[in-house]
Order: structure tokens, then C-alpha cells, then sequence
């Protein structure tokens, strides 16, 4: 009697390591974004605050990227426990429930907030738009993974 045949490997992005690599992705566009974006046109009054945000700011992506990285690893452990590993389809909806709140935050950011105060001025003038252009691109990709998947299944 032969033994039953193994499973398909698992490709990277449907392994344990999927998280981090989105992670990764987020936080390479993300300081890509932020150290090619030109100077804001905001005024900043406050020099503290703007000595701040060039300093620490490049350090908001990869706290972001890390616990949206949490995020889905805490997902993926939900979908574990409740039996679904199988079901690869939901890895990039995971993706997408984490990164389309930063991308809606992004845009909310970058096209709707007035910039009424110095601190104001500098999120958006320095964190906006790699935050929006970063979460862009990752639900984009999310979503081409996601139909990769769906014509695979045909």
C-alpha cells in the first residue's frame, strides 16, 4: 500500500513568513515614498516640531508595517484555530483588512485634514502621502494576489 501523496508546498507568500514579507514590502515603498517625496509646501512655525517629524518621522512606517504585520499574524492565527488554513484565498483578504484602514487614513489625511495646526502640518506635510502611496501599493498587490488566486481555481 502506498502512502497518501503529500500536499502541494506552500508557496512563501501562503507561509508563515507571508506577514513579514508584506511587512518588509510596506516599509521599503514607505521610507522609498518618504525620503524621494519633495519638501511640503506647509509652513511649520515650531522648529522643535519640525526638527521632530525630520528626524522621527521615517520611523512611523515600520511601527506601522510592525503591527499591521501583528495584525495579521493574529488573523492568521484565527483562521488556523477555526479550521480555514486550507482556504488560501483568505490570505490576501487579510492583507486587505490590514492595510485598506491605512490606506483610507492616508487619503483622509493627505486630501480631506486641514493642516490647522504646526503639528498637523507636519503629518501631513511629511507622513501622508508615503502612508497613503505605501498601503496603495500593498492592497494593490493584495488584490492582483487575490485573482491570481481565483483564475488558479479554475
Amino acid at each position: 500500500m502506498a502512502p497518501p501523496p503529500a500536499p502541494p508546498p506552500r508557496s512563501l507568500l501562503h507561509s508563515a513568513a507571508g506577514p513579514l514579507l508584506w511587512a518588509f514590502f510596506f516599509v521599503a515603498v514607505f521610507l522609498a515614498v518618504f525620503f524621494l517625496q519633495k519638501p511640503s509646501l506647509l509652513v511649520i512655525n515650531n522648529e522643535t516640531i519640525k526638527q521632530i517629524f525630520t528626524s522621527y518621522g521615517i520611523a512611523v512606517g515600520p511601527v506601522v508595517a510592525f503591527l499591521g504585520m501583528l495584525a495579521m499574524y493574529i488573523f492568521a492565527g484565527l483562521k488556523r484555530i477555526l479550521g480555514l488554513r486550507k482556504f488560501r484565498i483568505l490570505n490576501p483578504l487579510i492583507v486587505l483588512v490590514v492595510f485598506v484602514p491605512l490606506l483610507t487614513f492616508g487619503y483622509q489625511l493627505a486630501y480631506r485634514e486641514k493642516p490647522y495646526t504646526d503639528i498637523a502640518r507636519g503629518i501631513i506635510g511629511t507622513l501622508a502621502m508615503p502612508l497613503l502611496l505605501s498601503s496603495l501599493l500593498v492592497s494593490a498587490l493584495a488584490v492582483l494576489w487575490f485573482f491570481v488566486i481565483l483564475l488558479r481555481r479554475r
